[in-house]
């Protein structure tokens, strides 16, 4: 026999925003695999698979063929016990006397006398299928009390034998619904469903949903066989989110039938599905700002990109929810409940506000926000998107400041930057030293490439003033987008500003001790052009004409210095 994991009760559904599911696809594999399976079954079939968080089922077959339920009737029982001991009629600890009546030739495990108490009666009844319990339960609650309390829940399809003279019946359909409200938590009650489901995991008859499915997979269901007919029916929890199967069969082997179940299941525990609603959302790309113990209201684009409408309300509405994480992943904040967002069509949007709680202590935190069906389940864990922002969470601000971040920088040299400031009154009574934290932001992606710090002054409370300092630019080159803000030690006592700024090469071309001039910023005068010069009238002077003298013999004339 199959062993199976305990199943944890109010955790079955209930799931957190982040580590979202695998991608949806189509149901049509799913489809096309049990239609195959269906034409080599050599038996009649029954067949309902659902997911829970979805208002119409994945996959159907004669749904509303009444059937003769077999062991399925004990569902019913299960479901009118759990109604009263809700309403304090019953009590876990109340005896349950088996009589002569409810000795059946097979599957009774008690003689008459026998007492049990309820809890213990309802066990046997639903691990083990004991007829003895399940016919003293039914003569003790009462097939009519039994059938009211399944017409009022919406299974008008699933009957409850008045007396011997009839079969109890139900059709895949009712069945199906049966679980669906039970998976949502909405049969007789949200305690009640978990006592159930807590139940219907302990199941020891494991030979057909769970039989090809891995050891751990949780299954909550139950079996139900007479001659001529098997069946099974439960919840498979499927790493994409939990899947109603009911699969009920006749006129089949019984070993067939088995076999034909169990392919079923582990159809359905390998089939990757759309989710029941899915989205995009537009999240801020830079930090949203809170003060401690404040909230942060930000406007959300968020677009349907499922393959159905979302409701306004009721069956098919969808919620978001939200959860706040330290930068260790650890849980401090989430949303107090789902907020209910607006009936979109498919690829519709709409911009939603969103108030998120921010924490006492002052950091920067991963906020995650996801979709929710109308009971409130998380749909992360079944493909749905989720998507995810900084919050920085500050302490109140000691200083109102505006600050003129010069325009234009040279690389690595100081311009004169001022900032004005004016106390608050979070600045109390003590004066306080602060710094000017800047980053240098990538206008492409708002990454930030640089950040440092400047020292500015002390500021004194109630009290206002300006600070003249330098501002030395970063060792960068081109347009960014500088954020910064006034911190003291590190945390931010002013509101964040951003300005754009242009930094230039260093103002002293020509790389002066050793540094080389910046490709592309390097200075280049003008080529020199001919200046028009004053031209002075050249003066010719005549030659002197000097006599013809005679020589000395002997002598060569010899050219004189100058004239």
């Amino acid at each position: 026999m199959r062993p199976l994991g305990l199943l944890v009760a109010g955790c079955v559904l209930v799931g957190v925003v982040l580590a979202p599911g695998p991608a949806g696809a189509s149901t049509a594999e799913l489809v096309q695999q049990i239609d195959g399976l269906v034409r080599t079954f050599p038996g009649g079939s029954g067949i309902w698979i659902g997911d829970p968080l979805s208002p119409s089922p994945l996959y159907t077959r004669n749904a509303d063929t009444e059937v003769i339920a077999a062991s399925l009737y004990k569902l019913g029982i299960l479901a009118e016990a759990e109604r009263r001991v809700d309403a304090g009629e019953l009590h876990y600890n109340d005896t349950v006397v088996i009589q002569d009546e409810d000795i059946t030739e097979d599957g009774s495990f008690e003689d008459a006398g026998t007492e049990l108490t309820l809890d213990e009666a309802l066990e046997a009844m639903i691990t083990i299928s004991d007829n003895g319990t399940a016919l003293a339960l039914w003569h003790i609650l009462g097939g009519a009390n039994i059938d009211q309390t399944l017409a009022k829940a919406g299974m008008p399809d699933f009957h409850i034998a008045l007396d011997d003279s009839e079969d109890h019946t139900a059709t895949p359909r009712a069945l199906g619904t049966f679980l669906t409200l039970l998976a949502r938590h909405q049969l007789v009650s949200p305690a009640a469903s978990d006592r159930m489901l807590a139940r219907l995991g302990r199941q020891k008859i494991n030979n057909r949903l769970p039989a090809q499915l891995p050891e751990n997979v949780l299954v909550a269901h139950k079996t139900g066989n007479l001659a001529g007919l098997v069946h099974d029916a439960g919840i498979i929890y499927t790493k994409s989110g939990p899947r109603v199967v009911v699969t009920m069969t006749w006129d089949a082997p019984v070993d067939d039938a088995d076999a034909f179940i169990s392919s079923i299941g582990a159809i359905v525990y390998s089939a990757i599905l759309e989710p029941p609603a899915n989205a995009r959302f537009q999240v801020p790309r830079s930090a949203v700002i809170a003060e401690t113990g404040g909230v942060a209201r930000l406007g959300v684009p968020i677009t349907n990109t499922g393959t159905r409408p979302w409701a306004a309300a009721g069956v098919g509405s969808v919620g978001l929810i939200w959860e706040v994480r330290t930068s260790a992943n650890q849980l401090v904040a989430s949303s107090p409940r789902p907020q209910t967002l607006p009936a979109l069509l498919p690829n519709q949007t709409e911009t939603v506000q969103v108030s998120i709680n921010a924490p006492q202590p002052p950091a920067d935190y991963r906020v995650t926000i996801g979709l929710t069906d109308a009971s409130g389940n998380a749909l992360a864990g079944a493909g749905a998107a989720t998507a995810a922002f900084t919050l920085r969470v500050h302490a109140p601000y000691l200083v109102a400041a505006q600050v003129q971040m010069p325009p234009v920088l040279h690389i690595d040299e100081a311009s004169l930057l001022i900032a004005q400031w004016s106390a608050l009154a979070a600045a109390g009574s003590t004066s306080h030293a602060v710094t000017l934290s800047w980053r240098a932001l990538d206008p492409r992606n708002n990454r930030t490439v640089q950040q440092g710090s400047s020292a500015l002054g002390t500021i004194q409370p109630t009290a206002s003033g300006t600070f003249f300092v330098p501002f030395v630019a970063p060792s960068l080159l081109g347009t960014y987008r500088m954020s910064y803000e006034l911190r003291e030690n590190s945390l931010a006592v002013s509101e964040t500003a951003v300005a754009t700024v242009t930094i230039y090469g260093p103002r002293t071309y020509g790389g002066d001790d050793e540094r080389p001039v910046p490709e592309g910023l390097r200075y280049s005068p003008p080529a020199p052009t001919p200046t028009p010069r004053f031209e002075f009238p050249q003066i010719r002077l005549p030659k002197p004409s000097l006599p013809n003298l005679p020589l000395p013999k002997g002598k060569t004339p010899t050219p004189s210095a100058r004239p």
